[in-house]
């Protein structure tokens, strides 16, 4: 039978802690061939772990230089790639605080440390070659939806401008007919760019890699962009759009496009599921935070089926309401936006009442505040 061969980082300051771990290797040596490195220091550990590669990592919390589990922390910047397994001589709770901050397991000194030990190395290394095979299955489908969504928007930015010059008049005379056919060719190209739009997005979000522009301002600024760039689609349909801000409002730290983006999106929404009467853009204050509200009196939404709104390609039932199709990526890119600045979004509605779709900022103050309590807790 062949045995597997594993490199390991032993980081314990204890000599008598060192000498139980690695007897309890050796008990099982008939499964696997331990090279055994120890470190001391949490600097030892780090500076091992920088330069040489280990299959796994046994890390005791309580280090000279380091204690508690923001010494897992530290480990993992040091290499990402190697699973941690942490020894704890404290508390199971401990422990969980540690996977929290990217241990993969943990064990409790003296609890059958030899009977345990093994299994947990075994089943640490390969949750995280899974975790890296699922890093590099996301990353391959970020580029592909990337490299497919770029691709598709040329051949719909000529397709949609050659649309335009038929439709101006500039490649000669056409009929009525002509026209309305064109329109339609028009509406559906801008449906694709939308929905490549989405695509994008979401993928990015998903990726980690949309940027966020954080500036100081206030949300009223661009309430009142989203309300005058959706103000002739509402009157094209007979709806009543209404504009209500608090001008008391706290400022917020945002990004304008993003947040611009999210209200448009809810608006749109809003207008599709409306037959008739009124969407309301509201803003008003909250404890430490504004509020964007956007109101309707559509179809509403079923109880059940409130939970599953910003879910990424869900697309409801609305009830009296033509189907609309699209990407369902909407509400869960407006989800992850605002997450991203550190708000909350949800929905509240009842089944042929409307619905109304609320989100919340941080105010300034009290991003300030967090900040200078992150400052304070870092200096202690």
């Amino acid at each position: 039978m062949h045995k597997e061969s594993i490199n390991l980082l032993l980081v314990e300051d204890d000599a008598g802690d060192r000498k139980m771990v690695k007897l309890a290797l050796n008990r099982s040596s008939n499964v696997a061939d331990f090279n055994v490195e120890a470190a001391e220091t949490l600097s030892q550990a780090t500076e091992c772990l920088k330069n040489k590669d280990y299959d796994v990592v046994l890390l005791d919390l309580g280090l000279p230089d380091s204690g508690g589990v923001n010494t897992v922390q530290k480990a993992h910047e040091a290499n990402p790639n190697v699973p941690i397994i942490v020894l704890t001589g404290l508390s199971e709770g401990l422990g969980l605080e540690a996977i929290a901050k990217g241990a993969e397991d943990y064990l409790v000194k003296g609890k059958s440390l030899e009977h345990a030990l093994f299994r947990i190395i075994r089943y640490a290394i390969e949750r995280k070659k899974v975790e890296k095979k699922l890093k590099e299955a996301i990353e391959a489908k970020s580029q592909f939806m990337s490299m497919v969504s770029h691709e598709l928007r040329v051949p719909l930015t000529s397709i949609k401008e050659s649309i335009a010059i038929v439709l101006d008049g500039l490649a000669g005379k056409i009929s009525e007919e002509q026209r309305n056919c064109l329109d339609i060719a028009k509406r559906n190209i801008d449906r694709l760019n939308r929905l490549v739009s989405d695509l994008l997005d979401f993928n990015k979000l998903e990726a980690g890699k949309m940027n966020f522009d954080m500036q100081d301002g206030n949300v009223n600024e661009t309430a009142k962009d989203v309300y005058n760039t959706m103000l002739p689609v509402a009157k094209e349909k007979g709806m009543n759009l209404v504009l209500e801000l608090d001008d008391c409002l706290a400022r917020v730290k945002f990004d304008r496009d993003k947040i611009n983006q999210v209200m448009s999106n809810l608006v749109n929404n809003a207008i599709k599921f409306t037959k008739q009467g009124r969407i309301t853009i509201a803003t008003s204050k909250r404890e430490g935070a504004i509020q964007v509200s956007v109101s309707d009196t559509g179809c509403g939404i079923k109880k059940e089926d409130l939970p599953r709104l910003f879910h990424e390609f869900e697309q409801l039932e609305a009830v009296g309401i033509e189907k609309t199709r699209g990407t369902g990526l909407g509400l869960a890119i407006s989800k992850e936006i605002i997450a991203r600045h550190n708000g909350e979004i949800r929905a509240e509605s009842e089944l042929g009442k409307g619905s109304t779709f609320l989100f919340t900022l941080p105010s300034l103050e009290l991003n300030n505040k967090k900040d200078a309590e992150l400052e304070a807790c870092i200096a202690s």
